[in-house]
């Protein structure tokens, strides 16, 4: 009779589990990697339009220029500030996500070991049975040898 783990079925639940939870690892490492970039983006745009110079006519500035430019950095830094924010509640749903996926690799891993010393167990027992049938094969034929030399 072969062996057959009798948790074969929770391990397999438990394995799909796990491919779920790396499956969303990655989509919230991309969420995260989007709002990032998107930071980094909003960064940039800050750094060109705040050390830009305001454009001139001629050798006066115009204050409607200088008013619209200063409105431009407050949105920016406000668009900032939300990048931030949502880089930051990213990050932590992409830590939470990868502690959900640790805690399924090691129900896994705790199955696949309680798996193997079982399938170690179930070996050994083989070993004992086959040792015992060779041992009552041997008694046997030692046993006819001895009547047969007897009745000779």
């Amino acid at each position: 009779m072969p062996f057959q783990f009798r948790l074969g079925k929770v391990m397999k639940v438990r394995q799909r589990i796990l491919e779920q939870r790396t499956r969303e690892v990655a989509e919230a490492d991309r969420a995260r990697q989007a709002c990032l970039e998107r930071e980094q983006q909003l960064a940039e745009a800050y750094g060109r339009l705040a050390y830009a110079s305001p454009s001139a006519t001629g050798t006066i500035l115009d204050v409607r220029d200088l008013a619209e430019q200063a409105l431009r950095l407050r949105r920016l830094a406000e668009l900032r500030t939300e990048a931030a924010r949502d880089t930051r509640l990213a990050t932590m749903e992409w830590e939470r996500q990868r502690d959900r996926l640790t805690e399924a690799w090691r129900d896994v891993e705790v199955l696949r070991k309680l798996e193997h010393k079982r399938r170690e167990q179930w070996e050994e027992e083989q070993r004992r049975v086959e040792s015992r049938l060779l041992d009552e094969i041997g008694g046997v034929r030692s046993d006819r040898l001895r009547r047969s030399k007897l009745s000779a």
